[in-house]
Parts: C-alpha cells; structure tokens; sequence
C-alpha cells in the first residue's frame, strides 16, 4: 500500500481533559464517568496506522530548535543530526496495476446528495468551471448515501492543480476514496528533492511531477494508476520505489570531556538501563577531544534493532493485528517485544493500567499518540529527545522503523480536521 498520512494543535480544546497523577486516571469533562471517557480515549488504539499512516513527516532532519542552542544544557545532552533518505527493497514495493485494486478511479461524497454537491464542491474551494464539469459526472451512490463520480483517465490528468488540491485534500477525509488514502507523500521543497538520484526517467518524471500537489510542507501523488499504464514495467518498480522513499535522518550526541556524563546517563539510561549506556558514554569522554556517537547505541534493544529497517518475515506474519505503530511504542523499552499488543484490546488494557497522562517535560520513552476530535487514535509514536520521535508508520512491508520530527505532526494531518496529541508515561518511569 502507498503512503499516506496531516501537526495538531498541543493544546487542543478538543475533550479538554484533567488526570490524577498519582493514580495515572484521566478524567474526560465531557463525560460523567471517568472510566468511559479514558476507555473511549485508549480504544483509539484499535484502530491501524495503515489507513491513514504510511508516510510519515519524518522527510527532514530537525532543525536547530531555539531551546538547543540556548546556554542552558538540556538532559540529553547536545545533538546534532545529518539528513538520510531510505527506500524499501524492490521486493516489497507492491504495483497497484497487478494488485486486486479496482479498475477505474473513482471520487465519493458520502452523505452529500447530488442536489446538495454543488454547495459543497464551492465550500472546499473548487473553482466554478471546474465544479461545474464535476456535476456532469455526479450520480447518486446508495453505498456512501451519497454522490459519486467516475472520471475519465484523461479528465483526471488535466484536472487544474489548484482544484485538484482543494479537491484531493476533500477526499482524503473518507476511507471510500481509496486513490487519496492510498496516495504516496513526501516532505520537501519541490520534485528535484523526492527524485534526487532515482534514475527515473525525464520522461516519467514529465508525466508524474504535473500530478503532484502540495499542502504545508509535503508534496503529495495520488493518481499513479491513471498514469502507470503508460510506463514499463522496469520503469514502474523504479518509480514505485523512489514514490515509497522516507526522508528521515542520523542523530549523534556529542561528547567531551566536559560533558556531564552522569545526566546522561540517568536521561539515556532510563528504563532501568544506566548500566547499559555508562560505559560506552564514559569511553567517549576518556578519548579526549569532541566525540559524538550515533544515538542508536543509546536507545533500548527493540530500537536498535528496529531503526532504519524495513519489516522481516517475523514482523508481516498474519496476527489479530500486524506489528504497526502501536506495537512498536508499547514494546520500545522490551528486551523481547510481546506481540500480545498486535491486538488492540491489549493495548487498551495496558494503557489503561500501566500508564499516565502528562502535560510536558517529556523524557525518552514516553508515548506520543496522536487523537481524532473522538478520540480516536490514529498514530502513536516514542519520545526519543530534543524533537525526535521513534516510530513505525504502518503495517506494509513498505513502512520503515525511523526518526522523525515531533512538531512535523502538525503539519502531517488535514488542517480542516481537529486533531490533538497526547503524552503518556510508564508509571514506573
């Protein structure tokens, strides 16, 4: 499946909620049992990044954020990070013209009847020409209660990018409109970036990059299947791997003798590893000069291994649920990952037992989970330092474990839907 997924606002009034520290509960306002509001708030975890989350934010390394640079030493000590982009084997990059997909696109509007269409395509932004081309299309669709139109391949290549935008970023919002969930997304300046060095061809590329839109600081390429008919086979798996590509990136600490070795340890070595981080933290120092050491030696064994990787055998085995991001953030501080928490349900009652609400502060290994305005929970992730989170954007064989940008979370989802995030902590942390 190809990737794609929109930073919520950190103090989200959305189910403004109040939580006891002590007995890590938290306690929805809006409902009159505590015990329903966090029930609903955790079963979130039920629901797979799969849909909405395949790529990911993480498409640069973090900028130098104010609180780095200023004179106070923060807990992790000082980092610095180079830009690293990776794709996933051809052998997983799956080809949606061979796959059961279906044959024609297709564009829904669920619960937006025919006659009511037109006050809603105006609504979204789209221009009046192009609207009223739409309303030649539009028929009624009994399965969404709705309209639906069906556009023809060459309809779809002239669309304007400016309709096309408004339009795609509309249809992003349903699971019906499976061309736009389905669609591959990269965080950069323009085309040149996402296609540095792919050997694609200048003729593909005249034929994709027209199609590419952009919302913040992502470009986004949704109409492969109108446009992948039309190249080799070669060709195609050389563009599907390069539209699959992840930016992500390399974070080092740097080290002195000057350092302050035992705060590092204690944030480094949290989850009861201080042993396990002392003595490669303690050699960097004795050598004397500026060291620094790739973070990844620092983080738990599940990370380690895990960073940078795509899925193996073990990880795309059929479960109740796959090994997603969920898995990834309810295992991170395991020596074996439990793979109980491929089911929901247990990822419910762990949250709902083990775990705490906190407001900020956030130190390595807490849990960043990211909300629907129901509360539903549509990523979650691991705080590593600094602005950098831990995660694994799906369930796909094409879905890496690497670094990202927390703050690139805002700019990941629909600006016209209310999201939130939420930190939780162990409570043995």
């Amino acid at each position: 499946m190809a990737r794609q997924e929109t930073n919520p606002a950190m103090n989200s009034t959305v189910n403004e909620t109040t939580e006891s520290e002590n007995r890590g509960v938290v306690t929805a306002r809006s409902f009159k049992r505590p015990a329903i509001a966090i029930t609903i708030a955790l079963v979130a975890v039920l629901i797979s990044c799969a849909v909405i989350l395949h790529n990911w934010m993480y498409n640069s390394a973090p900028e130098r954020s104010d609180d780095t640079a200023a004179s106070v030493p923060k807990p992790w000590g000082q980092l610095e990070y180079t830009p690293l982009t990776i794709a996933p084997p051809l052998e997983f990059v799956r080809d949606p013209l061979i796959n059961k997909f279906p044959e024609d696109v297709f564009w829904r509007f669920p619960k937006i009847a025919p006659a009511r269409l037109p006050a809603h395509l105006k609504s979204i932004g789209l221009s009046a020409p192009f609207s009223e081309k739409l309303m030649t299309m539009a028929r009624p669709d009994k399965a969404v209660r709705g309209s639906r139109i069906d556009p023809s391949r060459q309809f779809v290549l002239d669309v304007p990018l400016k309709d096309r935008t408004a339009l795609y970023i509309a249809l992003l919002t349903d699971p019906s409109n499976a061309y736009q969930r389905r669609q591959f997304q990269f965080r950069g300046s323009s085309p040149d970036e996402w296609f540095a060095a792919s050997g694609v061809s200048p003729a593909t590329r005249k034929l994709v990059e027209p199609l590419i839109y952009r919302r913040g600081n992502f470009m986004y390429f949704s109409d492969y299947r109108s446009i992948g008919d039309s190249i080799s086979p070669a060709e195609r798996s050389n563009l599907l791997k390069t539209l699959h590509r992840d930016a992500t990136f390399l974070a080092h600490l740097k080290i002195s003798r000057d350092s302050d070795i035992e705060a590092l340890v204690r944030y480094w070595g949290r989850g009861g590893r201080a042993n396990e981080v002392r003595p490669i933290l303690e050699a960097m120092a004795q050598k004397g000069g500026e060291q620094s050491i790739n973070i990844t030696h620092l983080l738990p064994a599940l990370a380690r291994r895990k960073l940078y990787t795509y899925p193996g055998q073990s990880d795309l085995e059929k479960r109740t649920r796959p090994r997603d991001c969920h898995w990834t953030s309810m295992n991170f501080f395991n020596e074996e990952p439990d793979d109980s928490f491929c089911e929901g349900r247990k990822v419910v009652a762990a949250k709902m037992r083990d775990y705490y609400r906190v407001g900020g502060n956030l130190k390595l290994g807490d849990i960043v989970t990211v909300l629907t305005s129901r509360l539903t929970a549509v990523h979650s992730a691991v705080y590593i330092a600094d602005d950098i989170i831990f995660h694994r954007c799906g369930p796909g064989p094409s879905a890496p474990w690497a670094l990202a940008r927390r703050k690139d979370i805002e700019a990941y989802y629909p600006s016209h839907a209310k999201y939130q995030i939420r930190y939780y902590r162990h409570k043995k942390m």
